[in-house]
């Protein structure tokens, strides 16, 4: 009987068109990176491209793409206080900007600033451990606007298609 029910849910779940999100593939055979400023966002969009069908050119020449890094900031500010007047939880934030153009100097993606934010608790007894949970949390964060960038680069791309 448990195999009827096993079967009967992978019947149901393929049916509703779930399937899992995948790599990222933008619609280029290439793409070449650059960034204005030092970027941990742009290391993550290589790392992306790494296992896609997109290679990452060498060259701004010989690329199909162009993705600029123009900003990337990070910030942590006080969200909540205790009735003690002690820090309850803080706000992270990444804002990273970007431009898509494609040769010669057509613009597919105007500047844009991407903005993703957190909240984190905190615990004056356990500081260390709340300093790499905010790392990790930035790390997610990079993570997600990468492939942000990618998708509407995707996205841009299939809406510019005839």
């Amino acid at each position: 009987m448990s195999r009827v029910a096993a079967a009967l849910a992978c019947l149901l779940l393929a049916a509703c068109g779930f399937q899992l999100r995948g790599e990222v593939a933008t619609g280029f055979r290439s793409l070449h990176l650059g960034a204005d400023v030092p970027s941990q966002v742009a290391t993550e969009v290589r790392r992306q491209l790494a296992g896609s069908p997109t290679r990452l050119a060498a060259g701004a020449g010989e690329a199909d793409v162009h993705l600029r890094i123009l900003s990337e900031s990070t910030e942590k500010t006080i969200q909540t206080l205790t009735g003690a007047g002690r820090v309850f939880d803080y706000q992270l934030r990444l804002r990273v900007g970007y431009q898509v153009t494609v040769p010669p100097e057509k613009v597919l993606v105007a500047p844009t600033e991407i903005e993703l934010r957190r909240t984190i608790s905190y615990s004056e007894s356990a500081p260390l451990a709340k300093e790499a949970e905010e790392r990790l949390l930035f790390d997610d964060m990079r993570g997600e606007a990468a492939t942000r960038i990618l998708r509407q680069i995707a996205v841009a791309r299939s809406q510019a298609a005839p």
